[in-house]
Parts: structure tokens; sequence; C-alpha cells
């Protein structure tokens, strides 16, 4: 399942999951929206059967989305001719009122006193059920942050609450326009971020809600409570989402947006359940089947190794199957395991960049060295004898774990001669995992593409399932 405009950041779900399960998992939820279309639809050619003009019943939210799609390009048209900043709050308020009404959201602009006394505008803003104590609990607040550049796409974690969001009370009462200062420098944008308010003022609360909706120009990112510390969040691009207008896709941003996803289901067999906990619980549940696949590719990994470095010593003559020159089975399997763990150490600190041990975000290291750029070529296929038993993976893997032992710093970052140059540096890693004298006999082997293009398929997808639909998802390490 591609869903093409949903950015599932730093892994807010497995991306196996939502790749390989979660069509499945909100199969019931389209199929009880589907059924309540269907009946308006009946409904209505009944009616004019008899000759009277129904208006139109219920939608699916995503019909309601794809009907929406050239209009939202009009309004965004419109948008970005207009100059006047009040204008461009109407309009672009306008837009989501018509993308929320479709996920069962009713906008009500009003501002929340937060614990600090600062005041925070907001869109919308939703309870729970009232706690033991009678009071309602915070659970879903809707935020905008406007754009003010020429682009109108920043991400809107970047922007800043503008002074004409707030009203008037606390622009004109010079006591709370001078507490309110560190939020906004009147209309210029260049105030506190809203990746600030979120993690300084908002999930600081006694009771903070445990859902915030930001909602940018042309994005909206869903945050949750309970994973904003890994910086996990879904964000999804509505130019992208509407223009490509993709049948999965539209389905996906219903059912993860949707106001009766986050709400707890008040029937049914997961009553009291938000879908998205649901899916939640589903998607770490799929996590550690992974990690039972993970266990059995990592044996039939060191089994690869050991025969494949076995038979190219004994072809070499350097070592023999018995006698005092003997290959020693204890040894090789430690090293092979050893050589193992190099590997799940690298998928591991690559699928966490927030760790700033592999530099990912440069695309010297990236494209030229990773072992993401490996992965790439898992499933190229091998057709010479050339392509199978070369040893471009051999001494890529080589270069990377000597990166690690030795440690990496580029004389160009030590001179500072082009600030300009995409450079890199990796500290080193002070462990015996990636010390060559910790393996001495694989020292001696040149391993075959072959072997370890198979090795890295084997540890960077699940383990192949029967039936036609079934298809290999990529593992995610960063959940494991």
């Amino acid at each position: 399942m591609a869903l093409i405009g949903i950015y599932n950041e730093n892994d807010f779900y497995s991306n196996h999951y939502l790749t390989s399960v979660f069509e499945n998992d909100i199969r019931g939820v389209m199929d009880n929206w589907q059924q309540q279309e269907t009946k308006a639809r009946e409904y209505e050619k009944q009616q004019r059967a008899l000759g009277r003009k129904p208006e139109a019943g219920y939608r699916t939210p995503y019909t309601q989305l794809a009907s929406y799609a050239g209009q939202f390009f009009k309004d965004l048209n419109e948008h970005a001719r207009e100059h006047n900043i009040d204008t461009r709050f109407r309009l672009q308020r306008q837009r989501w009122q018509s993308i929320l009404s479709a996920l069962g959201y009713q906008l009500e602009p009003t501002t929340i006193e937060l614990d600090s006394g600062l005041y925070l505008p907001v869109l919308a803003h939703y309870n729970d059920k009232p706690g033991s104590q009678g009071t309602n609990t915070p659970f879903l607040w809707i935020v905008e942050a406007h754009d003010l550049h020429d682009g109108d796409n920043q991400d809107p974690l970047a922007l800043s609450i503008l002074a004409s969001q707030f009203p008037d009370k606390v622009i004109q009462d010079e006591a709370l326009r001078k507490k309110h200062r560190t939020f906004f420098k009147s209309n210029s944008g260049d105030g506190v971020t809203w990746l600030d308010i979120i993690s300084k003022h908002i999930l600081t609360q006694l009771k903070p809600p445990r859902w915030i909706l930001l909602l940018g120009n042309r994005q909206a990112l869903l945050i949750d409570r309970t994973k904003w510390a890994q910086n996990r969040l879904l964000r999804f691009d509505f130019e992208e989402i509407l223009g490509r207008k993709e049948s999965n896709t539209l389905k996906a941003t219903a059912a993860l947006l949707h106001k009766d996803s986050l709400f707890p289901q008040t029937s049914g067999p997961e009553s009291g359940q938000p879908l998205l906990d649901n899916l939640d619980e589903n998607s770490h549940k799929h996590a550690f089947s992974v990690s039972e696949d993970l266990k059995y590719a990592l044996r039939e990994s060191i089994e690869l190794l050991g025969n494949e470095a076995t038979q190219y010593l004994i072809k070499q003559g350097k070592v023999n199957y018995t006698g005092k020159n003997a290959i020693k089975p204890e040894q090789l399997s430690l090293e092979c395991l050893r050589y193992m763990y190099r590997l799940l150490f690298l998928f591991y600190i690559e699928a966490r960049p927030e760790l700033e041990y592999a530099p990912m975000k440069s695309m010297t290291y990236l494209k030229g060295y990773s072992l993401e750029n490996l992965r790439d070529l898992e499933m190229v296929p091998l057709y010479s004898e050339e392509d199978k038993n070369g040893r471009y993976l051999h001494d890529s893997l080589n270069c990377l774990f000597k990166l690690i032992h030795k440690g990496f710093r580029s004389q160009y970052e030590l001179d500072k001669i082009n600030p300009n140059l995409d450079i890199f540096s990796i500290t080193q890693l002070d462990s015996h995992l990636f010390d060559p004298a910790r393996t001495p006999t694989l020292n001696k082997v040149v391993f075959s593409n072959l072997s370890l293009q198979c090795i890295i398929q084997l540890m960077s997808l699940s383990r192949p399932k029967k039936g036609k639909r079934a298809r290999r998802g990529r593992i995610s390490y960063a959940q494991l």
C-alpha cells in the first residue's frame, strides 16, 4: 500500500506495518463507511423514482475529500495571489474547513489559557469524557500555522504564531501584549516556533492534550503526545494527496485523521479503544513478529557466511578439513556472529538519526558509504558470473566497518576550505565489535556479491508468507 503524500516520520508506525498490514486493519472502517453511503444512494434513488428531489445524503469521508480536490486548488491559487494577512488567514481556514468537515470536525476558533498564563489561539478543541473529579481532560487541539513566505509550503513546525491570530483583548491589553511577546513579534512571523510552543508550552501542561493537529498552508501534522519525545508524527501533504487523488491514500488519510479514529469507540468489539490506539498496538505486535523473523534470518545468515568462508579458505589452500591446519568451527561461528552484529548495529543507528551517530543527512555518506545505500541493491538481479562473484558489497561493507572502527573526519572539515562541500564525520567507536583483530579468520575471506546480497535481503525484508496478496515488507529497525 503506497501512501503518497503521507509521511510516517521517525516511524510513527513501523514502515512495514503501514505498507503490508495497515490496509487490512482499516478494512472494517472502510466497509462501514461504504455501507452507509450505499444506503444513502439507494434512498436518493428511491426518492427520485417517486418524483422527489432528495438532498445528497451520506458520503464516505474519502469520497468527500476527492470531491473537494478541484476546488482545493482553485482556493490555493486564490490564496497565493492574496497579500493581505487577514484575508489569507480567512482563505486558509476556508480550505481547512472543507477538509476537516469531511473528517468529522467543526472549527470553533477561540483561545485557551495555558498553565503559564499565556493564551493559545486554537481552531477547535475537544475534551475526553469527564474524569473522576467531574472535570474534562483535554484530548485534541486543532491549531494553525500561517506561512508568510513566497513558497507557502514551509514546515508548519518552523512557523510562528502571528499577532493577528490573537483576540483583541491580548493585542490591546498592554500587560497581556507584553506577556505574549515571547510568542510573537507583530506579524513578522519571527516569534517562537510551533516546535517550541508544542514542546515547551502545550505538552508541559499539567493536563496536556493527547493529540495535536497542526495545520499549515498545505500540510497537516498529527502529533501524539506519547510519541512526541521521539519526534514521531504523521505528516499529510494535501497538495499531493488531493492532487493525485489515489484511492488508497485518500482512504488512509480519512482513517488516520477522522475524528472517530482519534476518540474512544462507543460501540463494537473495540469499545472504549480509539482506532489509532488499536493500530498502534497492532504495529507493535507486528514489530515483535518481525523480530521473530530476524531471529531466523540471523541464523541463516551466519550459516551462509560460515559455509562461504569455509569453501573460500579451503579453495585458497589456507585451511584444511582436518589436521593441524583444520578450520575451527567454534571460532568461525563466533566470528560470523560478530560480523552479523556489526550489520545489526549499522541497521539500527542508520534508522535512528536522532542518535546523531550515523551522518544520514550527508548525501556523500548516504549514497557513498551507508548500509542503507546497499539495501537499495537487495533485489537487483545478478545475471553474470562476474556480478555474482564480484566483491563490491564485500569491499563496501569493509570500508564502512573501518569508518566505524577508526572514526573519520574530513580534511576539508578540518581546514574549512569550502563550507558548501557535503562532508561528514564519524566518531570512533571504542568497541571490540568492529575491531578487525576479533575476526582473524574472516579477514582472510572475500565474500561474493551473491552471498552478501542474500544476507542483506534476509536482514532487510520480512519472511515470505503464503497467499497471492502476501508481500515481503521492509523491516523497520527503528522500533526493534
